[in-house]
């Protein structure tokens, strides 16, 4: 049997896109990453510098209170990977963020979460109060 280049491509094409397509099949619930964070954090974002435009940035948050986990003290530079991410930032400051630990040569250090359906980064004058309610569940 033989397949001609145009059918071999097509075959291809559909793998691969179920493939991706598979790892949002089934999302999240939103908020779920708040359980399963490293840390969790509060504080200011001073910089955002996108780093490959839609999908990758820096940032800092400068004065992080520690509402889970054990994070330095003084501005936290971050690396945030993630689907569509805007050019600058545009949400509030005054922010609060969940944080996966990442291996790294110099040691360890967090990266703001990232995945399928993941928010990650939320404004605290809307979600404090929920975000704390969750942490205190999660530590039960």
């Amino acid at each position: 049997m033989k397949f001609s280049p145009t059918v071999a491509c097509a075959l291809i094409s559909i793998v691969l896109a179920a493939g991706s397509a598979y790892a949002c099949a089934v999302p999240k619930p939103f908020f779920s990453e708040l359980f399963e964070a490293d840390a969790i954090i509060r504080g200011t974002l001073t910089d955002y510098e996108v780093s490959k435009p839609g999908d990758e940035a820096r940032l800092t948050i400068e004065n992080p209170e520690t509402l889970k986990g054990n994070v330095q003290n003084g501005p936290l530079p971050l690396h945030w990977k993630r689907k569509e991410l805007p050019d600058q930032w545009e949400g509030s400051h005054d922010v609060i963020v969940a944080l996966k630990l990442k291996p790294s040569a110099d040691g360890e250090e967090y990266e703001v979460m990232n995945g399928c359906g993941v928010q990650a980064i939320y404004e605290t004058d809307k979600y404090r109060e929920l975000v704390m309610d969750i942490i205190r569940r999660s530590a039960r």
